[in-house]
């Protein structure tokens, strides 16, 4: 697992497009698994405090019930107006809950305008893909912890 500061050590070029995707809209896709093992995808809002990115959610919603009984997660960045220009992101990973007594969540709470009841998780990343189209050209661009970005690209 990894935070963020660790992909923008790593590969600061990739964390400055994947975060500009998240930034480009306010509802990205999140997938959990529910307390049966079905999956769930929600809407959700990706935020970025200091070296972290972060989801929240009401407490005690079934996204968050989701995530403090599974961790695991997958979020799909908007994919914008179709156009596809600037590519799709998908982030795989784990979440850490935010204690209720942790500055730094009541430093989010505050800087959103959110209100309670508020669960903030940050996102510990196993995998960041970013995949774009130009012309005839697939190109994913896939990092892991440790491993930097590998590139694959496809033709049509």
């Amino acid at each position: 697992m990894a935070t963020w500061k660790q992909l923008v050590d790593d590969a600061p070029d990739l964390a400055a497009r994947v975060r500009s995707r998240f930034e480009a809209a306010d509802r990205h896709v999140l997938a959990t698994r529910t307390l049966t093992g079905s999956p769930r995808v929600s809407g959700t809002e990706v935020g970025f405090w200091r070296d972290e990115v972060w989801i929240g959610s009401t407490s005690r919603s079934g996204r968050s019930m989701d995530l403090l009984v599974d961790p695991r997660f997958v979020l799909h960045s908007n994919p914008g107006d179709g156009s596809r220009a600037d590519g799709d992101v998908k982030v795989d990973g784990t979440v850490r809950s935010a204690p209720r007594d942790d500055p730094d969540r009541a430093a989010v709470l505050a800087e959103t305008g959110g209100a309670e009841p508020f669960q903030l998780f940050w996102l510990d990343l196993t995998r960041v893909v970013l995949t774009t189209v130009e012309g005839a050209v697939t190109r994913a661009e896939t990092w892991r912890p440790g491993t930097g970005v590998d590139v694959v690209e496809q033709r049509d």
